[in-house]
């Protein structure tokens, strides 16, 4: 399966996003980083804003299953022949990677806001973990096609 091959190498990409923000922030932090706000807590809209992206990054981690099987559903109904569903899985795969990296993405500009590195490394430890649930495999192909086969 020469498709499938080709998305594992997209994926790989996937994977590094959160490293390399974890990586950015590092670099941030050894050359001097002053954050936007010394003590959110103090800050009423900067602590709705963090917090805000605290529950964003939480409700993507937590409900990234349901919307799986939501896309799942739109993309996978009505595709009858092999390249319309390889079409359909490569797309699925490509939306529920974007979709958890906007985990450390919020982690990443919650850092920015707040200076908090653990902030940012554990948003960006939970989206690369996360990651790993929607690698690309011919098991877990075989799997997706096999829930829609008509």
């Amino acid at each position: 399966m020469e498709n499938l091959k080709k998305l594992k190498i997209i994926s790989i990409l996937f994977f590094l996003y959160p490293l390399l923000l974890v990586l950015i922030g590092k670099i941030l932090i050894l050359n001097g980083f002053s954050c936007l706000v010394v003590n959110y807590e103090e800050n009423e809209k900067i602590k709705i804003l963090m917090n805000a992206f605290y529950f964003l990054g939480l409700a993507i981690f937590f409900f990234c299953g349901g919307l799986s099987d939501w896309i799942s559903k739109k993309l996978f109904s009505n595709k009858k022949n092999v390249f319309e569903k390889n079409q359909a899985y490569f797309l699925y795969i490509i939306l529920m990677f974007s979709f958890l990296n906007i985990i450390s993405t919020c982690g990443f500009v919650g850092f920015l806001i707040c200076g908090n590195f653990a902030w940012l490394v554990t948003f960006s430890l939970i989206n690369f973990l996360s990651l790993f649930s929607y690698f690309p495999t011919e098991k877990r192909y075989k799997r997706k096609i096999e829930m829609f086969y008509k």
